[in-house]
């Protein structure tokens, strides 16, 4: 079986603290080891063997959950209670949306998903560096789960004319409570990523004439890791819609705690 072991190191602006993420991953057959799903992820530490045994066709990707900055490298496992850690407020000053939108509101939800806003130049084709980009705004929401519909509200409190030309990242607690296979599936019009603890699982870039899906299985072990969705818009209608489904289980638009 092919392997592939690093950390990567990511930020967690709802934690409060930095994190050390420790992934292992086991990559489908025939997909190249570094870059399962179409995107660029970080070089391993070590090489691995010349000659490795093959694969199972299927093999999800493998995740093991986050750990806590300066304790013994050993998973962290998830609070007695259950409950995911709060969101961080944005940074003092920083704009937030003065009402509701399909995208989010001003409420913030401690086990929902904070929206960074970044207002963008006309003519892109695929996701820009939103890591490397300053927000515009911030919203919050509770779930991933925008329709395919035309947007006409904008951002009321960070540029209510903005209906188009943007992109928002979307960061939560994904908290886990049994280790198990999922299978996520994102919808959107025009591109989406979905990461977790920094990696990418399903990759759903690219403009759009209409709404497209894309679905990536995943092996999360009992923990808490950081679910990422960034999503952009270019002209025309809307839709981002993110679904998750435990082995043996019913697809759900994907909450933020998985029993």
């Amino acid at each position: 079986m092919r392997k592939l072991t690093f950390s990567v190191f990511v930020p967690f602006a709802f934690v409060g603290a930095t994190s050390l993420v420790a992934c292992s991953f086991q990559m489908r057959a025939g997909s190249d080891p570094n870059n399962p799903n179409g995107a660029q992820s970080a070089q391993p530490r070590a090489a691995t063997p010349a000659t490795p045994a093959a694969t199972p066709a299927g093999t999800p990707v493998k995740i093991t959950p986050i750990r806590k900055t300066g304790r013994a490298p050993t998973p962290t496992p998830p609070s007695s209670s259950g409950a995911p850690a709060p969101s961080t407020p944005p940074p003092t000053g920083a704009a937030i949306v003065t009402g509701a939108t399909i995208f989010g509101g001003s409420t913030v939800d401690p086990a929902g998903f904070k929206g960074s806003i970044f207002l963008l130049t006309p003519g892109l084709t695929a996701i820009p560096d939103l890591a490397k980009s300053t927000p515009n705004g911030f919203l919050f929401t509770s779930t991933i789960n925008v329709t395919p519909q035309a947007f006409t509200s904008g951002f009321p409190g960070v540029d209510a004319a903005r209906k188009e030309n943007f992109a928002i990242r979307y960061e939560g607690p994904l908290v886990v409570g049994t280790e198990s296979d999922y299978d996520f599936r994102v919808v959107a019009e025009d591109g989406a990523k979905l990461l977790i603890d920094g990696t990418p699982i399903v990759d759903n870039d690219g403009v759009k004439t209409a709404p497209a899906e894309k679905i990536a299985p995943v092996h999360l072990v009992v923990g808490t890791h950081v679910l990422t969705v960034d999503y952009l818009q270019t002209t025309g209608n809307v839709a981002l819609q993110v679904f998750c489904k435990k082995t043996g289980g019913t697809e759900q638009v994907c909450p933020t705690k998985l029993p």
